[in-house]
This record gives C-alpha cells, sequence and structure tokens, in this order.
C-alpha cells in the first residue's frame, strides 16, 4: 500500500510539475507574441522610411534635371543676349540727376573717409599708449626679429673684444 501511495504522491507532483511548466510556457508564448508585434511595428516604419527615402531619391532626381534645365537656359539667355545692342541717351535731365547722385556719393565716401581717418587715428594713439605704459611698467621692450639678431652680433662682436683685450693684457702682464 505504501507503494500506492508512493505513485499516487508522484503522480500529483508530476501533474503540479506539468501544470508550473505549462503557465512558462504561456508566459514565454505571451512574451514572443508582445516581441512579435513589437517585431511588426519595426517593420512597418522600415517600409515606410522605405517608402520615405524613395520620395527623396525620386525628388533629388527631378530637382537635378530642373537644375540642368534652368543652367542650360541660362548659358542660352547669354549667348542670346551677345547679339542684343544696347544704346543709352542721356538728356540733360539725366544727366542732372547722375551730377547730384556723384556729389551725394563723394560727400559720403569724404565723410567715411575722415571717419576712418579718426578711428585709425585713435587707434594708433591707443597702441603708442600701451607701448609706452609696457615700457614704463619695465614689462620689457620687444625687438622685432632683424633688430635683436643686429643687436647679437654687436654684442658677441664686443665681448670677442672685450675678451681679447682681456687676453693680451694678461699675456703682457706675465710676459708669456
Amino acid at each position: 500500500m505504501a507503494n500506492k501511495y508512493e505513485n499516487l504522491v508522484e503522480n500529483i507532483n508530476m501533474q503540479e510539475e506539468i501544470v508550473e511548466k505549462k503557465d512558462n510556457i504561456a508566459e514565454q508564448l505571451n512574451q514572443v507574441t508582445q516581441d512579435v508585434e513589437t517585431m511588426k511595428v519595426i517593420v512597418n516604419q522600415l517600409v515606410q522610411a522605405k517608402d520615405d527615402l524613395q520620395k527623396i531619391v525620386t525628388a533629388v532626381i527631378a530637382a537635378s534635371k530642373s537644375t540642368d534645365n534652368a543652367v542650360n537656359a541660362i548659358v542660352q539667355a547669354i549667348l542670346d543676349s551677345r547679339k542684343v545692342v544696347f544704346t543709352n541717351k542721356l538728356d540733360d535731365e539725366t544727366i542732372t540727376q547722375l551730377q547730384t547722385k556723384y556729389s551725394d556719393y563723394s560727400e559720403k565716401e569724404e565723410g567715411m573717409l575722415k571717419q576712418h581717418r579718426k578711428k585709425i587715428g585713435d587707434a594708433l594713439e591707443q597702441n603708442e599708449k600701451r607701448c609706452y605704459e609696457i615700457i614704463n611698467n619695465a614689462d620689457g621692450v620687444y625687438f622685432g626679429r632683424k633688430t635683436f639678431i643686429r643687436l647679437y652680433i654687436v654684442f658677441c662682436v664686443c665681448f670677442g673684444i672685450i675678451v681679447t683685450e682681456i687676453v693680451f693684457g694678461l699675456v703682457k702682464l706675465f710676459g708669456l
């Protein structure tokens, strides 16, 4: 009888395991269904993106053809314009208008030149003040490359002369 009970307990345990496995499989099936739905949404988005890209390519091709046509039209217009002859007749009123505009332009140009000169003068004055500030604050004086090289050469020559004089003085002193 113990054997019967053991078989019965074993059957009950197997049925419980089957129920648990069924629940696990149902959960996994549910997850797979959700993943399939997500994949469908992604595929639909990709299809939409592909369609949009095809429309963009079509539009770019059409625009390039339109641009080619526009360039050809401009070239043709330039070639055709070579055949056009312009004539210009100036009457007294037009000449007066041109002279007035030229005098206005000249006055404005002179005003702008004065402003430009003033600005340049102010900038030079500020630079001069800044240079004197640097010199007075003992921040140093900066030479250009050529000036520095010339001063360095003079320094080396003078230093050489002084060293030579000292050596000759020592030779005379010790009679070597």
